[in-house]
């Protein structure tokens, strides 16, 4: 089973690296604007509509019918919401296709955790990394005839598509067939559940936000400067940290102790693997852009050391995000929101600092983005840590 959740989690992401390359190298600078945009969208619309009960369904697999009832009546209305968001902010140019698109990257989210809750591994990544590999083909497809539809609206239609085969797949494998069924509070689904979606909303600014600000602040040869360069060296780490982070969650949960084990006697090897990867697959990037040579020009490197930077502690950040997933209370949670909050300051202050100075807009929001990056890993940590000792019975200090 996880062989062939593997290979559908590589191909996934695979079809997804190669569209990109393909976007960056092929088309125009406002098509590489266009699928930017949606890249990050697909990330930041679908926190919202599920108020962080895709969380619940992992954590609570035998409420996952109720669950799953709640979503299907809130995921539509607060898509409409986002929507109109997403039109009065002036980023897409109708509020229906924003909803959809939240529709769509909700229920792809909700799938994918729901049937990861019931260890469902090569359903729960068809439900995350199908969209990914219909618009490798639908890119594909692009750059061999010529045709040059609506990235965006094109994206979104082929999310709602994957959508449907996944509902089908979950009719087939409905909740009482997986795990005995019980109805819980509702209101602590949603305790928990909002506490979640203040930090996957935290998350998902952190780590999508940055191209929607070049993109309304720069010029499309902006965009596609700082898209190119995430593609070749930042995206591939996301091959290693979100197949670890589909991992990680339900193995920590009958884990601990071997888990805080390994974080006290091993995390200096924990550092350096993280570092020895980055550095291996920033050196990778380099060497296909100067292979490809891709319309955005040459190696910035500025940008490239910043991208390595960020690859480096959100590889990371894994661990913390992961075992706070799992154990992390809601005053835990509470304390984690608030000091990522403040550590967000620190980043906004010199995005600020260094357009005063005049750097260029890229440089400034990947910078932002980096020291943004380094705080939310040392707090997760630091709450981590927090966490661990009380669970010991050791008083927090």
């Amino acid at each position: 089973m996880f062989r062939g959740a593997f290979l559908v989690y590589s191909v996934g992401l695979l079809s997804m690296f190669l569209a990109d390359l393909l976007v960056s190298s092929t088309m125009s600078r406002d098509d590489i604007s266009d699928w930017a945009l949606l890249r990050s969208l697909i990330g930041i619309s679908a926190v919202l509509p599920l108020i962080g009960l895709d969380q619940v369904l992992v954590r609570r697999p035998s409420a996952s019918a109720q669950v799953l009832r709640l979503l299907a009546f809130q995921v539509p209305v607060l898509a409409c919401g986002v929507g109109l968001i997403l039109f009065a902010t002036g980023i897409l140019p109708n509020w229906w296709i924003g909803g959809l698109l939240a529709i769509g990257s909700a229920a792809s989210l909700a799938q994918f955790q729901y049937f990861r809750s019931h260890h469902q591994q090569v359903f729960s990544q068809l439900a995350q990394q199908g969209w990914k590999i219909a618009a490798f083909a639908m890119v594909g497809l692009m750059v061999v005839t010529g045709w040059r539809g609506d990235l965006i609206l094109s994206g979104v239609l082929l999310m709602l598509s994957i959508n449907v085969l996944m509902a089908w797949a979950m009719l087939r494998l409905p909740p009482s067939s997986l795990h005995p069924q019980a109805t819980g509070s509702a209101r602590e689904h949603y305790a928990i559940g909002g506490r979640f979606m203040v930090t996957a909303f935290l998350l998902a600014l952190s780590v999508y936000a940055e191209q929607v600000v070049v993109n309304r602040l720069g010029s499309n040869a902006d965009s596609a400067l700082y898209f190119t360069s995430a593609t070749y060296f930042l995206f591939p780490i996301s091959f290693i940290n979100g197949y670890l982070a589909f991992l990680i969650s339900p193995w920590l949960r009958d884990r601990h102790a071997r888990f805080v084990s390994l974080l006290k006697s091993r995390w200096l090897a924990v550092v350096g693997v993280a570092a020895v990867t980055t550095a291996g697959l920033n050196a990778l990037g380099w060497g296909l852009w100067h292979l490809i040579s891709p319309p955005a020009g040459q190696i910035d490197p500025i940008l490239q050391a910043l991208f390595f930077l960020m690859a480096f502690v959100r590889t990371l950040y894994v661990l913390p995000s992961g075992y706070l997933g799992v154990f992390g209370m809601p005053r835990q949670h509470d304390v984690l929101i608030l000091t990522q909050i403040i550590a967000l300051a620190p980043a906004i202050a010199l995005f600020f600092l260094l357009k005063w100075l005049g750097a260029d807009l890229v440089h400034s929001v990947a910078a932002a983005s980096a020291l943004n990056w380094c705080c939310r890993t040392f707090v997760g940590y630091g709450v981590t840590a927090r966490v661990i000792r009380l669970r010991a019975g050791v008083p927090a200090e």
